[in-house]
């Protein structure tokens, strides 16, 4: 991964480490408000989507075993429902069984008080559990999350609607906002940018929005996104990249490397 630092990390009591898992590989950010342009950022990739190769690759890399200040962990699951906020965490578990019952995963629930909703969603059996007990409870998160808390914030007209747009390796995460309301928010696998740009237009006219007025914002790969935009302009008018939030710019010069879920993460306090 780009940006990595070589930073020495002496008192790990006063760092904070984030952690990005998904089926292919590990990524990590380590910082601390104390040490400027302290970000590092590191990547291990995982030989296969199995919970052998994932400890494995945790306990290889002495770096993720610290005693750190905090750690916080975000994962990537495909299969989620979008729930209302006040629904129980038991029936949060029984609904997203409904949705997948194919899929014999551990629950897990990702509360968003700011938009009022619940995430509930599937792990692959024994992933909590082990990530509980190697970096002793931390708080653990739906990757949506942070990247809705960080959607939401953006300054908007009143009126307009807003789609964002965060294209990332084969796939793509997709959320809808009127206001601070949320309105959608799915994650979209796809084989090429011409999917990627169709799903996104398939959303848009499902939720109804305006070519002429609602605003289609886009972040991630950059490759990607100059493929995807061409397709995207040909039919909504406002199409544009998303403001990177400069405050990640604070934590090290290499900010805009890490991982997106990631570096949004760090923002969420």
């Amino acid at each position: 991964m780009k940006g990595k630092s070589v930073i020495d990390i002496q008192h790990p009591e006063v760092w904070e480490l984030l952690v990005s898992v998904d089926e292919t590989q590990v990524d990590y950010a380590l910082y601390t408000p104390t040490v400027a342009n302290s970000l590092t950022l590191g990547r291990v990739e995982l030989p296969d989507a199995s919970q052998q190769a994932l400890e494995d690759a945790i306990y290889d890399t002495p770096r993720l075993l610290n005693e750190y200040k905090r750690v916080r962990v975000v994962v990537h699951a495909r299969h989620f429902v979008l729930l209302p906020g006040d629904t129980s965490d038991d029936d949060c578990a029984v609904l997203v069984r409904q949705a997948f019952p194919d899929d014999d995963g551990d629950t897990a629930v990702c509360p968003m008080p700011t938009h009022g909703v619940k995430i509930a969603y599937l792990l692959p059996r024994g992933m909590q559990a082990f990530l509980g007990r190697t970096f002793n409870y931390p708080a653990v998160y739906h990757h949506l999350m942070p990247l809705c808390e960080y959607f939401r914030k953006q300054d908007h007209e009143a009126d307009a609607a807003r789609m964002y747009l965060h294209l990332r390796g084969e796939a793509m995460d997709l959320a809808i906002y009127r206001g601070e309301a949320l309105q959608c928010a799915n994650i979209y696998p796809f084989a090429n940018a011409q999917d990627a740009a169709f799903f996104a237009l398939s959303a848009w006219r499902a939720h109804g929005l305006n070519q002429l007025t609602d605003q289609l914002l886009f972040m991630g790969d950059g490759d990607l996104c100059a493929q995807v935009t061409p397709d995207l302009r040909e039919y909504v008018k406002h199409v544009m990249p998303a403001v990177f939030p400069t405050a990640a710019m604070q934590l090290g010069h290499n900010a805009m490397q890490a991982p997106l879920d990631l570096i949004l993460l760090a923002l969420c306090e």
